[in-house]
């Protein structure tokens, strides 16, 4: 789901990052017993190694994720508030100007002259 408006010039675009824990790699072994719809596999122990939702390093590991993403797209995370991210850019008039992206756990919120250039750059990776 998403939302457009406009400030400054700019849009800005919401998008929520469905299952993004799933993203992540766990930062603690969990193990499980496979239950009967693992077929020949049931009843083994098995690694998760994904992130599952409600762990204690959860949110960690997805943030870590998601700042490795942000990076690898030239973005750079505001000394002041780490969940704000910026990349410098050119409007269409040749004007400078801060693309930024505020992430909260897995909602975004992306202002730029076009948003949907980064959405869809981080939608190929999630």
């Amino acid at each position: 789901m998403f939302f457009i408006a406009a400030l400054n010039d700019l849009q800005i675009l919401s998008v929520d990052i469905g299952n993004a824990s799933l993203n992540a790699l766990n930062r603690e072994k969990v193990y499980a017993t496979a239950g009967k719809e693992f077929g020949s596999k049931a009843r083994q122990t098995v690694v998760i190694i994904q992130a599952l939702y409600g762990l204690k390093s959860t949110g960690v590991a997805w943030r870590s994720h998601l700042a490795s993403s942000l990076s690898s797209l030239g973005y750079q995370s505001c000394l002041v508030d780490p969940d704000i991210w910026l990349h410098a850019a050119v409007k269409g008039d040749k004007t400078p100007y801060y693309e930024y992206l505020a992430v909260y756990v897995d909602d975004t919120l992306f202002i730029s002259e076009n948003p949907s250039t980064t959405m869809t750059a981080t939608s190929k990776i999630y």
